[in-house]
């Protein structure tokens, strides 16, 4: 294999570790999801989601995406080697936790009516939501303090803070709310926020430094960039949760509840899986291509290296997603969500293409180019809803996947040629080379999967998924002593 260097095997290990632990906190979460329907019911369910998306959609508007992008800062402060950038960086990040979590712990206390009044209809959780407003204090502390592991590129302590406060935060609400059923959900709520603060504190204080001295001023100024680059995030959220708002309500005017149900079992199964990689290659990948961001040489290289080894670890996945659609419809879902089977495959078929401009499209937040990021996203928001628009007389509800693979196609394309202008880059041989191989391996799961049946489309999915497994695990076998990888991410410190 070209290029094989210890960036692929960093690349590796940091995937397996914080892959493995995002996974196991999924798992966790299932596990979690189902004995608190089973304890509370659908009615308990529901409050408790709505009190956290009440909850998430003011973290989203007031925490400035801080936690994000104060990663970049401290990767870039820890490259330089100067301890008292370092310090000052970190005690800027963890300031501005504090503050936009108590700014949005008060907007909840102000708001908490018509909060209430909107989320529920009715006042009766109003008081339920002014308290509760005290996790969004508690998460921001917590968050920045993994964003502290992250930046410092302390992934194994990331991943163990992760897999541990899952553990800790489930041990704790599953007893309180067989205990007092629908009336632990508020302290159950605040105890989760606790318990995360803390795993994530027993890892954080290991790592010591001195409290540099910095006036009110010095902390405003010093974390206004952090807050320009978070804002981008915020944007970037806010314009992919008013994408899938708009195309909900478009499906209701035109069909039923039932088939929003059928949009969003599809769209958690398309997008949560991949993301589990691509979230596992972003807790290493974007602190080491911020602290380079500078050198176009050295970036374009890490990008073209961890654009191989995605390929290489996300193409088997997304190739078996779309060979067994309706074996994950049944297992995570039912029988009953068999219509959701087309289109989901054809937004998996479209994550490829994302597989392929998400390690470019990481430059623009490395750069503190944000303002890229958002165009991207609105591209790709108004060419998906437009395309449904326009396309469903003719294509029907399977507009809502054909419409996502041109829209990430178009997408893909304006990142590279965003990125070539940027930063001169181009792909390597081995990722063009690649980028054709699993390509044609996804179109070809694809046409059987739409026109062949029976014995003969089994034959070609298991044919194809056989090769390119035993593709992928040969040319990673390259890079690393696979068995030995594994052992490693248990020992990794």
């Amino acid at each position: 294999m070209e290029n094989i260097n210890e960036s692929h095997k960093q690349i590796l290990k940091s995937t397996g570790i914080v892959g493995g632990a995002q996974l196991f906190s999924i798992l966790i979460g299932i596990v979690r999801t189902k004995v608190i329907a089973i304890l509370l019911g659908p009615a308990g369910v529901g409050i408790i989601g709505i009190l956290q998306a009440t909850i998430d959609l003011v973290r989203n508007a007031t925490g400035f995406g801080i936690n994000f992008s104060g990663v970049k800062d401290i990767a870039e402060a820890s490259v330089s080697q100067n301890q008292l950038q370092i310090e000052k960086t970190i005690t800027i990040l963890r300031r501005w936790a504090m503050g936009t979590g108590f700014l949005g712990m008060f907007i909840t206390i102000a708001l908490c009516i018509p909060l209430s009044n909107y989320s529920f209809g009715n006042g009766s959780y109003t008081l339920s939501i002014a308290i509760i407003s005290l996790t969004l204090v508690l998460t921001s502390i917590s968050a920045s303090q993994i964003a502290l592991l992250q930046g410092l590129r302390k992934i194994g302590q990331m991943a163990k803070a992760t897999i541990y406060g899952a553990l800790l935060s489930t041990a704790i609400t599953l007893p309180l709310y067989w205990w007092l059923g629908i009336s632990g959900i508020v302290p159950g709520i605040i105890l989760t926020a606790l318990a995360t603060l803390f795993i994530s504190w027993i890892f954080a204080r290991k790592i010591k430094i001195k409290k540099p001295i910095l006036t009110f001023s010095d902390t405003v100024k010093g974390g206004w960039s952090m807050a320009r680059l978070g804002f981008f995030m915020v944007i970037s959220g806010f314009l992919a949760t008013a994408t899938m708002y708009v195309v909900r309500a478009f499906i209701v005017t035109k069909m039923t509840l039932n088939e929003v149900g059928y949009f969003q079992a599809s769209w958690m199964i398309a997008n949560v899986y991949i993301n589990i990689v691509l979230n596992a290659m972003l807790a290493d990948f974007f602190p080491r291509l911020s602290a380079i961001n500078r050198d176009t040489k050295a970036a374009n290289k890490l990008i073209n290296e961890q654009l191989e080894m995605a390929l290489l670890v996300g193409s088997p996945m997304i190739i078996s997603l779309i060979a067994c659609a309706g074996i994950a419809i049944q297992v995570l879902y039912s029988s009953k969500f068999a219509m959701a089977i087309p289109i989901m495959r054809w937004q998996i078929a479209g994550s490829f293409l994302v597989l392929i401009s998400w390690p470019m499209g990481v430059l623009f937040l490395a750069k503190n180019k944000g303002t890229f990021s958002i165009i991207i996203n609105v591209i790709w928001s108004i060419t998906y809803i437009l395309l449904i628009f326009f396309g469903w007389d003719y294509f029907g509800f399977n507009i809502l996947g054909i419409a996502y693979i041109f829209a990430s196609l178009l997408q893909l394309i304006s990142v590279f040629i965003i990125i070539r202008s940027l930063n001169q880059f181009h792909f390597s041989r081995v990722n063009l080379r690649y980028i054709i191989i699993f390509g044609l391996a996804t179109i070809i799961t694809m046409l059987s999967a739409l026109y062949v049946d029976g014995y003969l489309q089994y034959f070609i999915f298991s044919v194809v998924m056989l090769a390119t497994f035993c593709y992928c695990y040969s040319r990673l076998s390259k890079v690393i002593d696979i068995k030995i990888f594994f052992r490693s991410i248990r020992h990794k410190k």
